[in-house]
Formats: structure tokens, C-alpha cells, sequence
């Protein structure tokens, strides 16, 4: 089978590398595959990856970033039409118009068209009050309908977000969960060495209870909620640290110095080797949002990580990942509001190692239900199933 995967942010070895292991997946099981992204990087790994040489950056304005979205689905669309003998078309969002793409693609060759919906789009933009234009809201669940309608599966990252989909009138059969991915044996691969040359270049962390966010640092990452959280904190030997760039470092950095916050550490971006890395040296891991209801159905790649690693996370909303940890006895959500209730939780596992070892080993076991390779098993499955759906019906 060939298939073409549309996914305007790709990467190999840094950020989000779902869809980096689902081709390779797909290659190992004798596939074909194009990726096209705007981003450059070279072919690996058996994946054929064509560059539409798109420029995207969290720090990019709306006007920008809405250009980029224009260009990059432009330019696919050319590529991905110049591609022959093409049997699946699998496209990953965000932004919406990846979806777009993926459905003219799919009318024009005949050939199935998988949807994967990782952010609920256009609800997030609008529920955090980025779109507001009416017009153009009306524009967007429009082309949201036409990109569900026109798949053959839609591949939801959360029960949360399927039943969201439901709700805009497609039937349940035609959605299948595949979360975000544990990479269990990745971590295991962590060496001794590996830490020891971390510690040495950031002496900071040596002795430390480590509380660690990796990842974007832009607005809906909710970073400032870090600083609220280190503000109040009084145990000296806990220190947030936050590695990443984004929009919303610069400011973050002046307020975080302002407010003096020596139990603060600020780092560069690193690769993903190295934030593996950190991982497995830090005590507890952070995955914050903002304070919306429709962020509760996010599927953040980094809490699996934290999870891989065997770390107890802390996320300050409800929803499907509150409900598991709590289930496995591996932490739990808090409300937004209690702030207060979230810092005790953590000064709580600083200073009772009994209590954290116990979590520790809940949170080992939790991983093992999102392991990378039954979850990619899985979505081959459904994929092989589709096109052979396709075959029978032709």
C-alpha cells in the first residue's frame, strides 16, 4: 500500500515524533511512504519526505502563521497530486487546512482518506478567544463537516475529543481512538553516562527535586502557571525547571526574575535525546493548560513521555487523564483553581519517599497500557482494514 502523509510539522528528533513512528511503522510493515511537511528534513528510515520548505514558528503572529497554513497547503497539494499509484491518504492535524488537502487529494486519485484530529480544531481557537470573527467561525466548522464527512476513518487522540466529533453528527463507528504513545524501552535506553553529562552541564539540577516541563512555550502551554506555582512554593530543594522556546518564553523570563524566583530554571530548547534525558532525572514532570473545559481532551505527547519515564506528572485540569490516573492509583488532575492543593501534592511527594516510590511504580504500571508498539499494531490494523474495505466495495 502507498500512502501519501500530510503533516505540516514534522519531525524526527525534536517536538512531537508521532508521526515520525507511525510512518516507520508503516514502512516496516512493507508500505510505502510519502511524507510531505513544511519543514526540512531528510529522508529516513525507509519514508520518502518531500519539503515544502514552509517556514512555521510559535513566535510567528496570526497574519503569519495564517499565510504559512495557505503556502504549505498549497505547495502539498501540488506535491501530493504529482505522486502516482497512490492508495492512502493520511492526514494529521493541526491546522485545519492539512484536513483540506487530505480530502481533495483523496477525490482526485479515488483512494482512501484517513483524518487524524490531534487538536480539536476550529473549537480550541475558538473557545480561547484567538477567532472570533463570525464569518469566518462559520467558514471553519463548515470545511471542519466537510473533512469528517469525506473521511473514510477518523483517528481521534482522546475519548474526549471522539465524542466531541459525535456531537457534530458522525456516527461513533467512524472514529477510532489511537492516543499519544508511551515509549517505554526509549527511556529504558537511557544510560548512566547520559545523565551524568546533563548534570554536568547544568550543575543547577544536581541535588534538586526536580519538577520538569519540556515542550512549546506558547499560550495555551500555560507556562505562567509554572511561576504562580514556584511563587508559592517554600520546600528549597524543589526546582521547576522549564526547558523549551516559544512566544512566551521572553516574557516569562523577565517575570520570572522580577519576581525573584531563585526555585525557577529557565532552558534552551534541547534535542530529544536530551529531554529523554531530563526526564529520567527529574522527580515529577508538569503538563499544564489554560483554564478551558475544551482543553480537558487533549492528548499532550509529553505526559506520555513522563509516564514512559516512570514519573508522576501534574496537570491542573479534569478530563480522560485525570480519570486513568486516578483509576491506577498514579496521581491525579486538580481544578485549575487549586493551586494550593497541587503545590501540597508535590511538597507532599519531595518529602515522603515511601509515597512517591509508590506512585512511581502505579505510574510504571499506568505506561504499559499506551505502549508505542500496541498502539501502532493497532492503527496498522485499522488502516490495512480500510483498505481493504475500499478494495471490496471497488
Amino acid at each position: 500500500m502507498k500512502v501519501v502523509y500530510l503533516h505540516q510539522y514534522f519531525e524526527k528528533d525534536k517536538g512531537g515524533t508521532r508521526s515520525y513512528e507511525i510512518a516507520k511503522k508503516l514502512v516496516s510493515e512493507g508500505h510505502q511512504v510519502t511524507m510531505i511537511t513544511g519543514n526540512e528534513v531528510s529522508s529516513c528510515e525507509g519514508i520518502t519526505i518531500i519539503s515544502t520548505k514552509t517556514p512555521y514558528r510559535q513566535e510567528y503572529g496570526y497574519i503569519r502563521r495564517i499565510f504559512s497554513f495557505l503556502i504549505y497547503m498549497l505547495k502539498s497539494l501540488f506535491y501530493a497530486l504529482r505522486e502516482k499509484d497512490i492508495d492512502m491518504v493520511y492526514a494529521t492535524s493541526t491546522p485545519l487546512t492539512v484536513g483540506l488537502v487530505g480530502k481533495w487529494v483523496a477525490n482526485i486519485k479515488k483512494c482512501a482518506f484517513v483524518f487524524e484530529v490531534r487538536d480539536l480544531w476550529p473549537d480550541v481557537p475558538i473557545q480561547l478567544g484567538i477567532i472570533k470573527n463570525n464569518f469566518l467561525i462559520k467558514i471553519l466548522f463548515r470545511i471542519e463537516s466537510g473533512i469528517y464527512n469525506k473521511a473514510d476513518k477518523i483517528i481521534a487522540l482522546s475519548e474526549g475529543m471522539k465524542m466531541d466529533i459525535v456531537q457534530k453528527g458522525i456516527h461513533p463507528d467512524h472514529i477510532e481512538v489511537i492516543t499519544n504513545f508511551a515509549d517505554i524501552n526509549r527511556f529504558k535506553a537511557i544510560s548512566v553516562t547520559d545523565q551524568i553529562q546533563l548534570y554536568t552541564k547544568y550543575p543547577q539540577l544536581q541535588n534538586k527535586f526536580i519538577s520538569l516541563y519540556a515542550g512549546t512555550i506558547g499560550f495555551v502551554n500555560h507556562i505562567d502557571y509554572i511561576l504562580k506555582l514556584a511563587e508559592n512554593t517554600t520546600h528549597d530543594k524543589i526546582l521547576y525547571v522549564i526547558v523549551g522556546d516559544g512566544k512566551e518564553k521572553p516574557k516569562l523570563v523577565r517575570e520570572a526574575k522580577l519576581a525573584k524566583l531563585s526555585n525557577v530554571l529557565f532552558l534552551d530548547a534541547v534535542s530529544k535525546k536530551e529531554a529523554h534525558t531530563l526526564m529520567t532525572m527529574s522527580d515529577v514532570g508538569m503538563c499544564f493548560v489554560r483554564n478551558k473545559e475544551i482543553l480537558n481532551r487533549n492528548s499532550q505527547n509529553k505526559l506520555f513521555d513522563f509516564w514512559a519515564a516512570g514519573k508522576p506528572t501534574l496537570i491542573n485540569y479534569k478530563g480522560w487523564q485525570d480519570k486513568v490516573m486516578r483509576e491506577f492509583k498514579a496521581g491525579q488532575g486538580f481544578d485549575y483553581e487549586n493551586l494550593d492543593g497541587l503545590r501540597l501534592y508535590l511538597e507532599n511527594l519531595s518529602t515522603h519517599k515511601k509515597n512517591y516510590k509508590e506512585v512511581q511504580q502505579y505510574v510504571e504500571q499506568l505506561a504499559t497500557q499506551y505502549k508505542k508498539e500496541d498502539l501502532l499494531d493497532k492503527l496498522n490494523n485499522i488502516l490495512q482494514n480500510i483498505r481493504k474495505e475500499r478494495t471490496t466495495m471497488l
